[in-house]
């Protein structure tokens, strides 16, 4: 288990929303699917049992992604719930620019987001492209899977290859 403990490594958690409906007037509004609720409940359970602790949730304004975090809040109650527009509507370089803004005393993070940004970041993070994960999060993300990485440099200078993804969680399906 990733370290949280101070001036240990930080631990990122980058999560492809559950499983949502099609029939929204807009994107943004696609609710959860009920099977998608029962998947972001598990999703949440695995996360707990795999991060203790969490203290920051950026979470996407879309009404699934939101929907997709609010079981990671029940688990991390104290964690600030942030609504980021930014993760629905920017790249995998802006969504890094939260990540690197979070405070130093933030062991653990959580982003709630989109494919194919989702994995694209999580690829881009993680310190080595041979390895099975790696070629795992490359063909992407299914809904309610959640990337976990270890970031041992301080968040503000997190960049390419500079986190070690060391687990890849997915809800049963």
């Amino acid at each position: 288990m990733t370290p949280q403990t101070p001036g240990a490594a930080h631990t990122l958690v980058l999560v492809r929303h559950s499983k949502a409906s099609h029939d929204a007037p807009t994107d943004l509004e696609r609710p959860l699917t009920p099977r998608g609720v029962d998947l972001a409940d598990a999703l949440a359970r695995k996360v707990s049992s795999r991060v203790p602790e969490v203290q920051t949730l950026l979470v996407s304004p879309a009404a699934r992604t939101r929907q997709t975090a609010l079981p990671l809040a029940d688990y991390y109650p104290q964690a600030a719930f942030v609504v980021e527009p930014a993760i629905y509507h920017a790249g995998i370089e802006r969504i890094l620019a939260l990540i690197r803004a979070l405070d130093e005393t933030t062991r653990a993070g959580v982003v709630v987001g989109h494919e194919p940004t989702i994995s694209a970041l999580a690829y881009a993070l993680h310190d080595a492209d041979d390895d099975e994960l790696a070629r795992q999060v490359s063909f992407g993300l299914p809904t309610a899977t959640a990337c976990v990485l270890e970031v041992p440099v301080p968040w503000a200078v997190l960049g390419a290859r500079s986190a070690h993804l060391y687990d890849v969680l997915s809800a049963r399906r």
